[in-house]
């Protein structure tokens, strides 16, 4: 708990980030991902893999843009950095650790700090000039900080997605605790059939409760 406070006072983020409490979220998800790590590690190489399966391993002269790219763990960063010579992060709040690969990166590497359940024209022209854009495990996070509806927020996702020449879209669409039924995380907005599927164990017994929290992961390769 101290680690975490000292890590939420010395981030370098705008305010809202802190009132609104996506500041504290992420710095929850890098402490739980230590501790969960080996649960985790399947989930995570499987979102490696579907974007480097996705985007091929041939270097090119191409611009990729992350949508909520948060502590990049679903992310192979060198990997994608020999593929793209351009890759735009954006996120409501950048971890310090990504801020300074960042400032390391000769311009590389570019941070964008803005509120993605409302991208503005500004994301979205960036996301049409884009070769790639890639959305992984945020999708189904949206609600959680704002105060509109599910279905806009899913809409208006998609939408910004399809602007990209190229996209990849990952995320949990279900949940169960134990051995119960299976809850949509997406309830009334289908998608359609997935590329790609997996269960991610997110939260082992003891983490969050008494019982295994599974989710169950898509995984889609849009337009091009």
């Amino acid at each position: 708990m101290i680690l975490e406070l000292l890590e939420w006072i010395a981030t370098p983020c705008p305010w809202s980030a802190r009132t609104n409490r996506l500041l504290a979220a992420q710095i929850g998800i890098r402490h739980r991902a230590k501790r969960c790590r080996a649960a985790w590690n399947g989930h995570l190489e499987a979102c490696r893999k579907f974007v480097a399966d996705s985007v091929g391993a041939l270097p090119a002269d191409e611009n990729l843009v992350i949508l909520g790219s948060g502590h990049l763990n679903d992310f192979d960063l060198q990997f994608l950095l020999r593929r793209f010579q351009k890759i735009t992060l954006v996120d409501a709040v950048h971890p310090i650790e990504i801020q300074i690969q960042a400032s390391l990166s000769r311009g590389r590497l570019r941070l964008i700090a803005t509120d993605l359940s409302s991208p503005s024209a500004e994301i979205e022209d960036l996301v049409s000039r884009s070769s790639w854009s890639i959305s992984s495990c945020l999708f189904s996070q949206l609600p959680l900080f704002s105060n509109e509806d599910s279905p806009t927020l899913f809409d208006r996702h998609l939408a910004l997605l399809r602007k990209s020449p190229r996209a990849v879209l990952i995320t949990d669409v279900a949940k169960r605790l134990g051995s119960g039924p299976w809850q949509s995380l997406i309830e009334n907005h289908p998608l359609p059939h997935p590329a790609a599927e997996w269960l991610w164990t997110i939260a082992p017994a003891g983490e969050s409760g008494p019982l295994v929290e599974e989710r169950l992961v898509h995984a889609f390769v849009m337009n091009g």
